[in-house]
């Protein structure tokens, strides 16, 4: 009886963990983060501000476990995006503006470019996993990759034109490559808690 309750406890304490996200900036320049709340629901992350990260250098940030969606807009130029966090259970870190020239990024929805990464964490769907995805559905704004602490796959993303295998496409909000691939061919999932984004990885 000791045995079984002390396995539950154990297993409580793995479905239960905070994930550590490193956010690595390769590029030439810096990336602005700013953090807020929206709408409060679930946890609400508790961490200190993340602030900028500066060229070559990077930052861990802690999701908790039963975070509502966390968006987190990066940004060297534009003061109205942010951090925002909203029912379904997962994370998406996205990166504005930091392109250096117009010509360089790809729009989509008329909107500025945002290439994001995203999580969904400790899902019921898929057994207690996390899945997670680049997406330059908003726009191509900076390449960039997401590599898990423990051996599942590195998806990478460089140019708005990446495999459709890697990242959703700009403007592509069917999830099938333009209706030429299975859906959500982008997304991977995997059971570890930590991953690493590389800005130009």
């Amino acid at each position: 009886m000791l045995t079984a309750a002390l396995f539950l406890a154990a297993l409580a304490a793995i479905v239960n963990a905070d994930h550590r996200i490193t956010l690595r900036n390769n590029c030439d320049f810096g990336v602005g983060l700013t953090l807020s709340n929206f709408p409060h629901n679930g946890v609400d992350y508790m961490g200190a501000a993340i602030g900028d990260i500066a060229a070559h250098t990077s930052k861990d940030i802690i999701v908790p476990t039963r975070l509502d969606l966390m968006v987190l807009r990066m940004s060297t130029s534009h003061p109205k995006f942010q951090m925002e966090w909203r029912v379904v259970s997962a994370i998406a870190l996205r990166v504005l503006a930091v392109i250096t020239t117009a010509s360089e990024a790809v729009l989509a929805f008329g909107e500025a470019a945002c290439s994001m990464t995203e999580w969904t964490f400790d899902s019921a769907n898929i057994g207690g996993q996390n899945d997670y995805d680049i997406s330059n559905i908003q726009g191509y704004s900076v390449p960039q990759q997401i590599i898990p602490d423990s051996g599942c796959s590195v998806v990478t993303c460089t140019s708005s034109g990446c495999p459709c295998d890697q990242a959703y496409r700009p403007g592509d909000t069917s999830g099938t490559c333009g209706g030429t691939g299975p859906v959500d061919q982008a997304t991977r999932v995997c059971g570890t808690s930590g991953y690493t984004v590389v800005y130009c990885p």
